[in-house]
């Protein structure tokens, strides 16, 4: 059976753990959106073209187009069969090309299954330190377009609708439980007829899911989150249903987080009065003490958490445009207790061991503010270093302990052979 190159996979990685997958269909766009026009086919070779949408190097913007010309492996006109020939080009949003890249095979290809055991592992201790260098090449290359070529250095904007975002920390994967557990509250208790299916940054086996409220519902509501820096943000964010709002009115694509099919009906399901009935609820009752409630162990870290909110207030967005609407629900976070909404909802509706876990990220992620610059993994690698001190302090104490206590018996063996009372020195001896 003759078969024939048609459709091509790229995938995009960038040093910031983002991904974007292309798929080409040997066709030539020329705008975002457009329908592809059947390129001109030469006999053997592969092409296609496509808009640049994915931020990859910092002295390269997200604008301008990608070319590929790519031999056609199956094809047995060219005499290269199981060959591989790719050439790559980028160009400027003004058509002039910036760089061009090839990647093509030196030696006939290599098929695993006929390896056997020993061609593998020769094959992996040819190749296995290559992956271990690639970073530092890249650094060192980035070095050298900087300081000596000066070129400009493009921040980096967040992934859009269509890309996928970096791996979350820890923190941000607590985080999303909480969010998640609110967004259905929300749903659920809301006179809105209002289903919303949300769209997790984070992978997991409810990557997606749909909240349905108690009665018939509209079309659903698609909240997708493009990148785990969404759960950060909201806990910055002294309100939570304000920052949503603030985030659908005034982002750009180089700062949103996250994308909404309907805009408007989501700002009314963010109303104040939709988001005080999960507190409101009768159904849901608190499941364990507020911060105004219980022991002063209790009450103690909460308390703090608020000092912070009402004494530390970080701006969601790095950049934004003031000049845009701005949402008509802004409200002052002294007004709600000195906490957000989603502390709200933690502290009432989430079990005991989550919301300590949120409130401890929360504390820790607005510490980083004022303490780290805003870098609260800082913290783990101080507490790291304290805990080497400390062991390093145990462990001089000890050693100071024993040669104290080594040369204290030695003191009195030699006081016994000097007294003339030996009673007393077997006694001093081995049982003082």
């Amino acid at each position: 059976m003759q078969m024939e190159l048609r459709a091509m996979i790229v995938e995009v990685n960038n040093t910031f753990d983002e991904r974007r997958i292309y798929f080409l269909k040997g066709s030539v766009s020329t705008e975002k959106g457009q329908e592809g026009i059947p390129a001109a086919t030469t006999a053997g070779k592969f092409k296609d073209s496509w808009i640049k949408d994915f931020h990859v190097s910092p002295f390269n913007s997200r604008k301008g187009s990608y070319a590929l010309s790519a031999q056609d492996p199956f094809s047995t006109q060219s005499g290269n069969m199981g060959e591989i020939d790719n050439t790559i080009t980028l160009s400027s949003s003004k058509a002039h090309a910036k760089l061009v890249a090839r990647i093509f095979s030196t030696q006939p290809s290599i098929d695993p299954i006929t390896l056997g055991y020993w061609g593998r592992l020769r094959f992996i201790a040819s190749w296995w330190w290559v992956g271990f260098v690639t970073f530092p090449r890249i650094i060192k290359e980035a070095g050298k377009l900087f300081f000596r070529k000066k070129l400009h250095v493009w921040f980096r904007p967040e992934v859009l609708e269509e890309s996928l975002g970096r791996r979350a920390t820890k923190d941000e994967i607590i985080i999303e439980r909480t969010f998640r557990s609110f967004l259905r509250s929300l749903v659920e208790s809301s006179n809105l007829n209002y289903s919303v299916k949300y769209i997790s940054a984070i992978p997991s086996s409810r990557a997606e899911e749909t909240f349905m409220p108690n009665s018939l519902s509209h079309d659903p509501i698609v909240l997708r989150i493009s990148t785990p820096l969404f759960y950060a943000r909201l806990a910055h964010s002294p309100h939570t249903s304000e920052y949503l709002s603030h985030e659908i009115l005034t982002a750009d694509n180089k700062n949103r987080t996250f994308y909404i099919s309907h805009p408007q009906p989501f700002i009314q399901l963010l109303d104040e009065r939709s988001t005080n009935n999960i507190f409101t609820h009768t159904d849901t009752p608190p499941k364990h003490l507020s911060a105004e409630e219980g022991s002063f162990y209790d009450r103690l870290p909460w308390r703090f958490l608020r000092w912070l909110r009402n004494h530390r207030h970080r701006p969601s967005s790095p950049q934004q445009d003031h000049t845009q609407q701005q949402p008509d629900n802004q409200i002052d976070i002294r007004q709600s207790g000195g906490f957000s909404h989603l502390d709200h909802f933690a502290m009432r509706h989430e079990s005991r061991e989550q919301a300590v876990r949120y409130r401890n990220v929360v504390t820790r992620i607005l510490l980083g503010d004022i303490l780290a610059f805003g870098h609260p993994e800082v913290f783990g690698a101080v507490g790291y270093v304290l805990r080497v001190f400390f062991s390093y302090l145990f462990v001089v104490a000890v050693k100071f302990f024993l040669v104290w206590a080594l040369g204290e018996r030695e003191r009195r063996v030699r006081t016994c052979y000097q007294a003339e009372d030996e009673a007393w020195c077997e006694n001093e001896t081995f049982y003082g």
